[in-house]
């Protein structure tokens, strides 16, 4: 489903409470000169959301780490995205895409869909708790495991059911726990092909698997895929975060033109 249309990139966050606004367009304008340091200022692409919503994940998602993650990324999306907008997934034991995020609905989607994954006693759950909202995803279908070579597949489907001239950057957040290595490695050794750049961040100082190794893995036309990870993202600058975010994106951009992969 594509995203509908949000509030135009020049004006970042009309209509949200005036703190918010004020932050969202300072950091546009932090993200933008991040870009320019790598002569990437003008670039365009759509912006895709993938967060952990594995058991581990719950006191960051408590103490609204997760939260302020989602506002900052929700900059990358306001200068990248002439629609302003991210598509957004979560995941654990399953993936689940959430709503669009529109900059507009920013304080009512960060409410409703930041949640971590519950366990079900009985299998799939088969009735929806009474107090969800309509719009909101039962989190005991996503479970608590770690599976994110499903989520990744899950991404790469969609993208190629809805092409685009645009890239794709996916900014993906996990604590770690990572464990499906060889399949994980698989489905991103295939997207190589694929007009998406996958970028990593490491939430915590769980193990990560593969992903602090896909750097250097042989083999690949381009390298389609970056990662870092943090102790704790609260306290880092949002100049060192979109500077460490977007350090790898624009040199992709240049080797998938080279290659064809991109127009």
């Amino acid at each position: 489903v594509p995203a509908a249309p949000g509030p135009g990139v020049g004006t970042p966050g009309r209509s949200l409470p005036s703190d918010m606004a004020e932050r969202l367009s300072l950091r546009k304008r932090q993200v933008a000169v991040s870009l320019e340091k790598r002569g990437a200022r003008d670039v365009r692409a759509r912006v895709i959301l993938v967060l952990d919503a594995s058991g581990s994940m719950s006191a960051l998602y408590a103490k609204g780490t997760v939260t302020g993650v989602v506002e900052r990324m929700a900059a990358v999306a306001a200068q990248l995205d002439d629609e302003g907008g991210m598509r957004a997934w979560t995941f654990a034991s399953s993936p689940a895409r959430l709503p669009d995020l529109r900059l507009a609905e920013l304080p009512e989607w960060l409410r409703l869909h930041v949640r971590v994954g519950r366990m079900s006693l009985f299998g799939r759950p088969r009735r929806r708790p009474r107090e969800l909202d309509s719009r909101q995803v039962d989190m005991r279908a996503v479970g608590i495991q770690n599976e994110e070579q499903k989520v990744i597949a899950e991404v790469r489907a969609h993208v190629r059911s809805d092409p685009s001239p645009l890239p794709v950057l996916v900014l993906f957040f996990s604590d770690g726990g990572v464990y499906r290595n060889a399949e994980i490695e698989r489905e991103l050794r295939e997207a190589v092909e694929e007009p998406i750049f996958w970028q990593f961040v490491g939430l915590g100082r769980s193990d990560y698997g593969v992903l602090e190794r896909l750097d250097t893995l042989t083999g690949r036309r381009v390298d389609n895929v970056g990662f870092f990870s943090v102790d704790d993202i609260d306290h880092l600058s949002d100049t060192e975060l979109y500077d460490r975010l977007l350090s790898e994106f624009p040199a992709w951009l240049a080797a998938a033109r080279r290659a064809g992969i991109l127009r």
